[in-house]
């Protein structure tokens, strides 16, 4: 499943992939997707609006950012920093939401 994942999730959603970085990935956003699938949740890999409303966003951020090994230092959309985008699992988990596929309490059950 993670070499799927990784390609429907890492290569078309998220800004920060790079093919050359290490085949471990600790991006909190897709090990959510990931167990999600695990579960047979169904989710479906379509190109997703990057307009997530605040209350999601602050949504996401509390459930899930801050369990994230990134969040304290290395997550420069959590610190605010200028031009820096969200992990694709978060632009993801945020469509996802927004459609009521998902509930935050199906993240918070697995983080």
């Amino acid at each position: 499943m993670t070499p799927y994942l990784r390609k429907n999730l890492c290569e078309n959603f998220c800004p920060h992939f790079r093919p050359s970085k290490k085949q471990d990935l600790a991006c909190k956003g897709f090990l959510v997707v990931e167990a999600l699938l695990r579960r047979d949740r169904k989710i479906f890999f379509e190109k997703i609006c990057r307009d997530i409303d605040e209350t999601t966003r602050g949504a996401l951020i509390r459930n899930m950012c801050t369990t994230c090994p990134f969040y304290e230092n290395d997550c420069d959309f959590v610190r605010k920093k200028e031009e820096s985008s969200p992990c694709g699992g978060f632009m993801l988990l945020g469509a996802l939401l927004g459609k009521n596929s998902i509930s935050i309490d199906d993240i918070r059950d697995i983080v």
